[in-house]
């Protein structure tokens, strides 16, 4: 998900400073807005957008990003039960049969989530290597969530976790440059997301990522790996992030 992901992320054309009626069935907001674009993460999840497709009353053009390297990724699979358990499994949401458009934390921390330091939405690939890097270091007090539907933004789920960790520093991660990936787009929906429940606003976000580029890739197979690495290590730290980054 480099520059060609941004360039269909700017043409959707809903208003990132207005948050739209969130119905229960989202029917609405699906409609209003000209794009879906989704950035999913594990099997399951990916065969329920395509079911969602099909299975609409109405169509909607529907662009997905994922990247083929996950399909070699031994941590990207899904139980059985993620394809057709109503009831849900466990860590997920209660709906075994539906596309998650946020998948939130998959920790067990209910009872510290006023705890928990860090809150870190991502979209992709990144977030095995979050999960991976917040294992080695132990971080239990950070929570990483998916964005796995960018467009139209999921600004319910956003909210509901930006509610469920009342003192986390906010960071969106990514592992494309600043003027790459998702970031531009997020950035004013999840603003918007934040003001809504009054958690502050543009500089209450930091980014974790590559700086500026011109290039998508470094071109040496060496210098993305520590690259790679630095964003994981980044996201983790014990020490608070600096504004924007």
């Amino acid at each position: 998900m480099r520059s060609i992901c941004r360039l269909i992320l700017f043409m959707a054309d809903d208003n990132p400073h207005v948050i739209p009626e969130m119905d229960p069935t989202l029917r609405k907001q699906i409609q209003e807005c000209n794009l879906q674009i989704v950035n999913v993460t594990t099997p399951a999840n990916f065969f329920h957008v395509l079911r969602r497709q099909i299975h609409r009353e109405f169509r909607k053009p529907l662009i997905v990003m994922s990247p083929k390297n996950l399909l070699r990724s031994k941590a990207c699979r899904s139980n059985l039960s993620e394809f057709d358990d109503v009831q849900g499994h466990p860590g997920f949401d209660k709906q075994g049969t539906r596309f998650k458009r946020l998948i939130k934390d998959q920790n067990d921390h209910s009872d510290r989530e006023e705890g928990i330091r860090r809150l870190v939405l991502c979209s992709g690939k990144v977030y095995y290597e979050l999960d991976d890097q917040r294992t080695k270091v132990d971080a239990k007090d950070v929570a990483i969530c998916r964005v796995e539907q960018l467009c139209p933004f999921p600004y319910d789920l956003v909210q509901r976790e930006l509610k469920r960790y009342p003192n986390a520093e906010v960071v969106w991660c990514q592992e494309e440059p600043l003027n790459m990936g998702g970031y531009s787009y997020v950035l004013p929906r999840l603003i918007s997301s934040m003001e809504a429940v009054g958690r502050g606003g543009y500089e209450d976000v930091k980014y974790v990522g590559r700086a500026p580029s011109a290039a998508t890739a470094t071109g040496f197979i060496k210098v993305h790996q520590k690259e790679q690495a630095e964003i994981a290590e980044k996201a983790l730290q014990r020490d608070p992030l600096n504004f924007p980054y």
